[in-house]
């Protein structure tokens, strides 16, 4: 039987698939270069930073908690800072995470002692991350009715901070300034590169400004590459 490839043809396929595998290769490492320089990409933590300020108590039916709007997707911690210098006596403490004051129902809750709390240490509360949380508004809280003034954990509480789209709150109640917390996000690599590109547009006039703009050169640098090695195929057939 006749060999379907000429000896002439047979220079030409194996070019062919050296070029291939070697394309294969180079967009696999670029992938690779993308994903790296991605998961790379860090959030700093949000919130009210930890200063000078006073200290709310929780105790009996006294609620103090902190309402405020995501910046981010993926949010998957709450540090507050917490003050133990007047309990002396260990009681439950429940933490309390909805979706405002007003929200029948919890979120995530968790239960802790005051012989946890350190003075000075941000108390930490996990939970699974919140992948839609970016433009949310949360609520959270802390209360402990076992608890008697004098003798029960506080909440550290700046009275002139600031925060946009957010609120200290007492017994659900907005009150002025916020608590000394902080909020941590986890993101996937899809939000990360929206990330990217918000931070790329932020600031810049015109087009450089739009997220678009920079979506469309990935485009066009995409339809370049395309071409390129369709030419390049051609040229080796």
């Amino acid at each position: 039987m006749a060999d379907p490839l000429s000896p002439s043809d047979k220079p030409v396929t194996r070019r062919c698939l050296v070029v291939a595998v070697l394309l294969a290769v180079w967009l696999a490492a670029m992938a690779v270069v993308v994903k790296t320089s991605l998961d790379r990409l860090t959030v700093p933590p949000w919130g009210n930073p930890v200063g000078e300020g006073l200290s709310a108590e929780v105790a009996g039916d006294t609620q103090v908690g902190q309402q405020f709007t995501a910046p981010l997707p993926g949010l998957y911690r709450i540090e507050v800072m917490l003050d133990r210098a007047t309990a002396r006596s260990p009681h439950p403490i429940t933490f309390h995470l909805k979706t405002d004051p007003a929200a029948a129902d919890d979120l995530w809750t968790a239960q802790l002692s005051t012989e946890e709390v350190q003075n000075g240490v941000p108390y930490r509360f996990e939970f699974p991350p919140l992948r839609d949380s970016k433009g949310q508004t949360f609520y959270f809280y802390l209360e402990s009715a076992d608890s008697a003034p004098g003798d029960a954990i506080a909440v550290r509480y700046s009275p002139g901070a600031t925060l946009e789209g957010a609120s200290a709150c007492l017994n659900g109640e907005a009150v002025a300034g916020d608590l000394q917390f902080h909020s941590f996000y986890t993101l996937r690599t899809r939000d990360k590169a929206d990330l990217l590109l918000t931070r790329l547009a932020e600031g810049r006039p015109y087009l450089l400004g739009v997220k678009g703009f920079y979506v469309g050169l990935a485009l066009i640098y995409a339809l370049v590459l395309t071409l390129f090695l369709l030419q390049t195929a051609r040229a080796i057939r």
